[in-house]
């Protein structure tokens, strides 16, 4: 019962175990990882070539053994970028983007870049651009005249101004960016490229984005084509000017602005067209670049639309130079091998060519993971796996969340109504209940069958959900026992994955999405909150029912703290945060021992941590030691940005997302059935000792996960679903035994 004395004389070797325990971990988990990238500390070049060739797909790669690209790709590192941008996807945003090292958007007229000296609407560029921002444009220089709008339009929907990085740390030291090519037809712009390069004036040094780039060819979509030798001139002239030059053939968008008027099988060929163009283009470039001492990236912003449509968002990437040994591309924001972002790229060009990286940027230097055998299939299936994780995971957590929901308001409306139910409604509802528990670990092990639609995957998992309800509720009676195992086993599976690299989590409709971008490693959100409400439900039901599980609890939130707190395992900021205040909470209201101990234990927790976040073991960092090294370093308008981010996610959701509903639902019912006890709910208090701490610890992670998270409504959705379960099935429960003994 609470506050009854231990009465062991034990706790010494426990407060030792424990206090091991917490550096094993934090050995442990600063070791995840190494050795899985290479050396980051690559720098020192001359020059570096983006050669973009939009609406690329990993197909156009693989059916093409002999080309350019390939010879390239053999020579250096492939990958799966991510194209996610601050607003869609579309290629004022991914340019952007690009350049930016941040995810940003763009504006209405961003893909016009000019010369300086031209004419535009009956006007000189440069006096346009003066009265538009107040500048001089440099003589020479190629501008973006809607520089001012694209800052508005970051500053408004985003909180950020920040635009050109690349541009603006070459110009600070004294060197030049330089943009060659266009996808311009019919007098219409489309000179998005600039938007890499641009400093944040708006201003390229060095462009060259003329008509003489294109010629007239009725037989080619838009009627007009690339001129492959004078881009390669105006490449080569490029060379001596400048120190990083972005290529643009433009063909792909060209194509792809005719798509709706192609037959598919004429929009494939053409396609086809365009990348033997731009391989030809791409073979120019080779014959004049030293890969011993410059780089070379091929990059496509935005994915073919047929790709889009498939869930294909991730596009293929290329880079080879010093010390890009032949592999699969990573980087430290994703820990994926294969897989990295486009706000990796600002800061990968400026490592390179020596500029250092600027404060503030998310992004980091690409890697590459050395020779892997099959990486094309690797990727293909990559890419397939996470198309299908994509597309299934909106309708199975609605549809979960929508059974939640219903359920939930269901049996709380009966048992609150009604002074006793059928024997077949209690039997029922219990099950549901108990199903709603199940779903996250079926959820979890739907990788496993590797469902390729969305229907099959929704059977998968209601089969697999039904067989772990069946099986529970077949061979365990209790139901606090039942809602104990199911609990305690999905949160130990989502441990040993999580120590593993996460490779259930990774393809789980209910883990982090590759395709979304919002995290690539450890566990995500909803995840977070499933192993911390979880792990309330299992450790303190366990302890009530078995009273010597009391160490074996104390350990097991301790390791999910450090699980969620780790770099190299959990890496989530909020979850840990939510641990920290949870679980010493949990422990304090069911612990026979005094809250000092209590306290002392959480404080050992705290230290680790911190060491886990702060100390740098094996160069791998974390949200929390990059907040906290933010906050150090006295950079609060940052801080401010990311509460402004995570304020705003947050509001958002409240609004549109269902994880709200089921959020407000589980918490609404939790607290009526508990500081608003009927006769039968007080029964059941007292029958259940521990239930009033479940439930109240319950409710107060779910809401600090909701304030600590920027998808916080989903963390606190998540958090809540176990105990409102519990407390509704031990309700009908007492029904039935009320029932039968009338």
């Amino acid at each position: 019962m609470l506050g009854e004395k231990d009465g062991s004389g034990k706790q010494g070797p426990r407060m030792i175990a424990v206090a091991g325990l917490a550096i094993l971990l934090f050995l442990a988990g600063n070791g995840i990882g190494k050795g899985e990238f290479a050396d980051a500390s690559a720098t020192g070049g001359e020059l570096v070539t983006l050669v973009i060739i939009n609406r690329l797909s990993l197909e156009n790669l693989m059916d093409r053994p002999s080309s350019c690209l390939q010879n390239l790709a053999s020579r250096g590192a492939i990958g799966l970028m991510n194209t996610r941008t601050g607003g869609g996807l579309t290629a004022e945003n991914a340019y952007t983007t690009l350049g930016g090292g941040l995810r940003l958007v763009g504006g209405a007229e961003a893909k016009i870049a000019l010369p300086a000296q031209a004419e535009h609407g009956g006007e000189l560029v440069r006096d346009v651009y003066r009265r538009r921002t107040g500048w001089e444009a440099a003589p020479g220089a190629l501008v973006v005249l809607d520089i001012e709008n694209i800052k508005a339009n970051n500053l408004a929907s985003l909180g950020v101004d920040r635009v050109g990085t690349i541009g603006e740390a070459l110009g600070r030291k004294g060197k030049a960016a330089a943009v060659i090519g266009n996808a311009d037809y019919d007098g219409e712009y489309q000179r998005w490229a600039a938007l890499i390069a641009m400093d944040a004036r708006g201003q390229v040094p060095v462009g060259h984005v003329g008509s003489d780039l294109y010629r007239v060819d009725p037989a080619f979509p838009t009627g007009y084509r690339a001129n492959l030798e004078a881009l390669g001139d105006a490449y080569l002239a490029a060379r001596s000017l400048a120190q990083f030059i972005v290529v643009d053939l433009g063909d792909m968008d060209r194509v792809e602005a005719e798509r709706k008027q192609l037959r598919p099988s004429r929009y494939q060929n053409y396609r086809q067209e365009a990348m033997d163009g731009a391989d030809a283009l791409l073979e120019q470039i080779l014959q004049a670049v030293d890969l011993a001492r410059e780089w070379v990236l091929v990059v496509s912003p935005l994915p073919a639309s047929h790709e889009i449509a498939q869930g294909r968002l991730l596009t293929p990437i290329i880079a080879a130079g010093p010390r890009i040994a032949p592999g699969l591309l990573t980087s430290q924001t994703t820990r994926r091998p294969g897989v990295v972002t486009n706000y990796d790229i600002a800061p990968t060009v400026l490592t390179w060519l020596e500029m250092g990286r600027p404060p503030g940027l998310p992004g980091a230097l690409l890697t590459s993971t050395g020779g892997i055998p099959g990486r094309y299939s690797y990727l293909q299936d990559l890419l397939r796996r996470s198309a299908g994780t994509y597309q299934q995971r909106s309708p199975l957590l609605k549809a979960f969340v929508s059974l939640e929901i219903i359920v939930y308001l269901t049996v709380f409306g009966l048992v609150v109504v009604f002074p006793s139910l059928p024997r077949d409604w209690t039997g029922f509802l219990s099950f549901t209940l108990l199903f709603i528990a199940a779903t996250p670990l079926a959820l979890l092990l739907l990788p496993l069958l590797q469902p390729v639609t969305v229907q099959v995957a929704f059977l998968y998992a209601l089969a697999l959900a039904v067989l772990i309800t069946g099986f529970t509720q077949r061979w365990v009676k209790s139901t606090e026992n039942r809602y104990a195992i199911i609990c305690g086993v999905t949160a130990f599976a989502l441990a040993i994955d999580t120590c593993v690299g996460g490779p259930l989590i990774r393809f789980s409709p209910l883990g982090y999405d590759v395709m979304l971008g919002a995290r690539f490693y450890g566990i995500g959100n909803e995840y977070m909150g499933i192993l911390i409400g979880s792990s309330l439900v299992a450790a303190l039901a366990a302890r009530e029912r078995w009273p010597q599980a009391s160490a074996i609890a104390l350990i097991w939130f301790l390791i999910v703290t450090l699980l969620l707190a780790a770099p190299g395992l959990g890496a989530n900021a909020g979850g840990t945060i939510t641990a920290l205040i949870a679980f010493p909470l949990a422990w304090g209201l069911v612990s026979r021992e005094k809250w000092l101990r209590t306290i002392i234990v959480g404080g050992i927790v705290f230290m680790a941590v911190l060491g886990l976040n702060v100390l740098p073991v094996a160069g791998v960092g974390s949200h929390v030691g990059r907040a906290l090294k933010i906050a150090m370093e006295g950079n609060w308008l940052v801080i401010l940005q990311i509460m402004q981010r995570k304020m705003s996610m947050n509001w958002k959701l409240m609004r549109y997302s269902i994880w709200s509903k089921g959020l407000l639902v589980a918490l609404g019912v939790m607290a009526l059935l508990v500081y608003r006890p009927t006769p039968v709910v007080q029964a059941v208090m007292e029958e259940h000792p521990t239930a009033r701490s479940i439930v109240f610890s319950t409710i107060v992670a779910s809401i600090v996960a909701l304030v600590f998270n920027d998808s916080g409504v989903v963390a606190g959705g998540t958090t809540s679903v176990y105990a409102a379960g519990l407390i509704l099935s031990l309700i009908l429960e007492q029904r039935a035994e009320l029932k039968k003994q009338c």
